[in-house]
């Protein structure tokens, strides 16, 4: 999904449970354009902290 959307796209890798650590699965996919802790940590983010610009998707 990103080779087609580049920027346009975020992509989120929330670390929790086994997926944070495995090695094979973290081997199969791109690195994320983000990494958050939990996954209800962008609900009380600051957008310009996460996105550099306060925004996201925009072309």
């Amino acid at each position: 999904m990103k080779k087609p959307c580049k920027d346009r796209l975020t992509t989120v890798f929330p670390r929790q449970r086994h997926y944070a650590t495995d090695p094979a699965n973290l081997a199969v996919y791109p690195p994320a354009d983000i990494t958050i802790e939990r996954i209800g940590d962008p609900a009380n983010a600051d957008l310009t902290t996460l996105f550099g610009n306060g925004t996201a998707g925009e072309a």
